[in-house]
């Protein structure tokens, strides 16, 4: 078993900060924006970007006012609110400094994580066969990923119709990662495109991101499909695997089944 320390606390929050940072163009002129401050980082892109964080905030450092100072101008100077997504490993007193401040507690997320082993195998459901989503394959790759978020997998249903531009919104964002160890991958039923993620490696880490199952295809293996093949692929080149999902979603239900446990639940500060 996995147990929340500081050091898996850190090793997990940095090594998904500094993977947006890098596959987000962090310090190219057209990149994200970038922050360094107290152990943790800042990213900021354009308005509704979900790159729009502070990861890893006073895991193993004391965070004082001016740091949070920082953070607030980096974030003001370009029109953007601030979303602090908080370890409860952080140093304490940081969750009630920010209630102060005026943030409000907008939400958790579930960070799960398991240990990869070299001997690790992990079976796919039958009829269903996971491919990377080449070049060619870009337009459908983001197009069921968009659409699979869109539709979401909470405990609660989706309120009301999504946002008329929330498509384009989130493949903007998905079109912009680009990177040597950013594997995008396809699921297919039946020669139909079914559902998508994508995984990397990166200090030892393997993250699972944008699992995503079309709503017709749902209650087939389809997310299951996508996480073995990710965990697959990274045995041998991670220490352990790691995802981030909305408590009590299907998606956490479906890394349960792959031994995945909660390590620990980030609460998400929000300051308008």
């Amino acid at each position: 078993m996995l147990h929340a320390t500081l050091d898996l606390a850190r090793q997990i929050d940095r090594a998904e900060i500094d993977f947006c940072a890098v596959a987000a163009g962090a310090g190219r002129p057209d990149g994200v924006a970038s922050l360094e401050v107290a152990g943790g980082r800042a990213l900021c892109s354009h308005e509704g970007s979900p790159l729009n964080k502070v990861l890893g905030l006073g895991l193993g450092v004391p965070v004082r006012d001016e740091d949070l100072d920082a953070i607030e101008a980096f974030y003001d100077e370009r029109g953007i609110p601030v979303q602090i997504e908080l370890c409860p490993l952080a140093a304490a007193g940081v969750a009630a400094r920010l209630t102060q401040r005026g943030y409000q507690l907008q939400g958790f997320e579930n960070q799960l994580a398991r240990r990869l082993g070299a001997a690790d195998h992990f079976e796919a459901p039958a009829g269903l066969r996971v491919t990377p989503a080449t070049g060619d394959l870009d337009a459908v790759w983001l197009r069921v990923v968009a659409t699979g978020f869109v539709a979401g997998d909470g405990p609660a249903p989706v309120g009301g119709p999504p946002a008329p531009d929330l498509l384009d919104r989130i493949a903007g964002v998905m079109r912009s990662f680009v990177h040597s160890d950013f594997e995008r991958l396809l699921v297919w039923s039946d020669g139909e495109p079914a559902g998508a993620g994508c995984a990397y490696v990166m200090d030892g880490v393997c993250l699972i991101a944008g699992t995503s199952t079309l709503p017709e295809f749902r209650r087939r293996g389809v997310q299951h499909a996508v996480v073995a093949h990710a965990l697959n692929a990274a045995v041998g080149r991670a220490q352990f695997a790691t995802a981030s999902v909305d408590p009590g979603s299907i998606s956490q239900r479906t890394f349960e089944r792959f031994g995945f446990q909660v390590i620990y639940t980030r609460a998400v500060f929000v300051l308008s």
